[in-house]
Formats: C-alpha cells, sequence, structure tokens
C-alpha cells in the first residue's frame, strides 16, 4: 500500500543521508590536514642500499632523485637519476592516509647514525608546522610509514630529466 511504500522511501533516503555524513566525516579527517610538502631521504649503506630523495608537494608534484644498484657499486643507470612529475588524485590520497595513520608528530625517531645502515628522513610540512625526523634505527611504530614511501621511491613511474634540483 501506499503507506508501507512511503516509509521504504524514508529509511532508504535515511540510509542515504547517513551514508553520505559518514563520507563526509572519514574525507573531511583526512583534508582537515593542512599538508605543504613531504620530504623522504633514504641514505646509500656499504652494501647495494638505494639513495632515495622524493619531495611531494600539496599540489601533488613530485621531484625524486634516486640511486639504484644492480649490484655492490654497480649502477643501475636505467633507473637512476632524476625524475620529475605529479601524483594521481588517488595517490595523493592514499599518501595523504598513510601521513595521517603514521601520527608523525608523535614518532620519535632516536639519534642513531653510527654504523653502515641507511639513514632514513622525513621532513614533514603541515598544520602550520616543521617535523624533522632522522635516525638509522627508527621505531618499529614507524614501519609501514617508512616502507610506504621507501616503496613509492623505488616504484614510481616518472619521467626522467636532466634538471638539477636540491631536495632539502
Amino acid at each position: 500500500s501506499f503507506g508501507e511504500i512511503s516509509i521504504q522511501m524514508k529509511n532508504i533516503l535515511l540510509v542515504i543521508i547517513i551514508a553520505l555524513i559518514l563520507q563526509g566525516c572519514v574525507s573531511t579527517k583526512i583534508n582537515s590536514m593542512q599538508f605543504e610538502k613531504i620530504i623522504y631521504h633514504s641514505s646509500m649503506c656499504f652494501g647495494s642500499c638505494p639513495m632515495l630523495d622524493i619531495e611531494i608537494n600539496k599540489n601533488k608534484e613530485v621531484k625524486l632523485k634516486r640511486q639504484l644498484f644492480k649490484i655492490k657499486a654497480e649502477v643501475d643507470s636505467l633507473n637512476s637519476g632524476n625524475f620529475k612529475g605529479k601524483l594521481s588524485n588517488k595517490q595523493m590520497n592514499k599518501l595523504l592516509q598513510v601521513l595521517e595513520a603514521s601520527n608523525y608528530e608523535n614518532l620519535k625517531f632516536p639519534n642513531v647514525d653510527c654504523c653502515d645502515g641507511v639513514v632514513t628522513t622525513f621532513i614533514i610540512y603541515a598544520n602550520g608546522k616543521k617535523t624533522f625526523l632522522k635516525s638509522m634505527m627508527p621505531p618499529i611504530e614507524a614501519e609501514q610509514f617508512i616502507n610506504y614511501f621507501k616503496n613509492l621511491a623505488l616504484e614510481i613511474q616518472l619521467p626522467k630529466t636532466n634538471e638539477e634540483f636540491e631536495i632539502e
């Protein structure tokens, strides 16, 4: 009857409204971060560890310097060099999600850079602040955060450039 259809329509409308509100809350939380840029550095070691330097700004612009090795001391010249490009919207949203989930403002990187190991550095400009994290032995809580940026720097496909640039 007409009354039952009206109740079903109200219920459907209510579900749609709740779904939109919840979606808005999720995207607002991610977009509420006043992200300016992030810089990630991963140093070489005495083995074949890659040297990675990547900077990504709020406009999705990427500058990448990487030196990859086929074996110790033999540079992979095809995949090494300077690269510039842009992240897709999907890649940028993932980056912001990872950054938000990392709780980077509360991470403590011990001041260790002594031995033959990779030194990991993050410089994050967000929410009007600069956060500097650097260590050869970052905390386990940062593992997913570090792996995301390391994999991004290793795997992202960007056009190679002859342009010289510095990454902070």
